[in-house]
C-alpha cells in the first residue's frame, strides 16, 4: 500500500541495539565482583585439610564462629571471649532457632583450644556443632 520514495531506502533499521544490554551487563559483573567477598561469614583464616568431606556452602544460615591463630574467638566478625560465648551464641539463637553452630578454627591452633569452645556449646545442649575444613585435593 505504501511506495518507496526516494532511492537510498531511509526505513526502519531492523538490527538490535546492544550497547544498553553491555552497559548493564557490565555493571552487573562490577556488583558482584565488589560484593562476592563479602558473603563469606565469620574472619578468614587458614582452614584445616580433610580427606572426607561434605560440601555445603555458607550463605549465612549458620552462626559462625571462628578461632584464629592467637586463639581469639569471634562470632561473625566480633571477638569475643569463651566466657561470654553461650550468651553470644544464645542471643543468635534467639534470633533464628533452627540455626547450626559452624566452627571455623584455624589449622595452625591445637585441638585442645578448638575442643575447649566444642565443649562449651555442647554444654549448651542447644547447637548442632559443624566444623569448617578445606577438601584436600586429590594426589596431595
Amino acid at each position: 500500500m505504501g511506495a518507496k520514495v526516494g532511492g537510498s531506502g531511509g526505513g526502519p533499521v531492523n538490527e538490535i541495539n546492544v550497547t544498553p544490554l553491555i552497559d548493564v551487563v557490565l555493571v552487573l559483573l562490577i556488583i558482584f565482583m565488589v560484593v562476592t567477598p563479602m558473603l563469606s561469614s565469620g574472619i578468614d583464616v587458614k582452614l584445616p585439610d580433610a580427606k572426607q568431606t561434605v560440601q555445603a556452602q555458607d550463605n549465612g544460615q549458620h552462626i559462625v564462629i571462628s578461632m584464629d591463630t592467637e586463639g581469639d574467638i569471634y562470632i561473625g566478625r566480633d571477638q569475643i571471649t569463651l566466657e561470654v560465648l553461650i550468651d553470644e551464641v544464645n542471643a543468635e539463637y534467639r534470633k533464628d532457632p533452627a540455626k547450626a553452630v559452624l566452627i571455623k578454627a584455624d589449622s595452625n591452633l591445637h585441638y585442645g583450644e578448638v575442643r575447649a569452645v566444642m565443649d562449651e556449646l555442647a554444654n549448651n545442649g542447644k547447637s548442632t556443632l559443624l566444623l569448617a575444613v578445606e577438601k584436600k585435593k586429590e594426589g596431595e
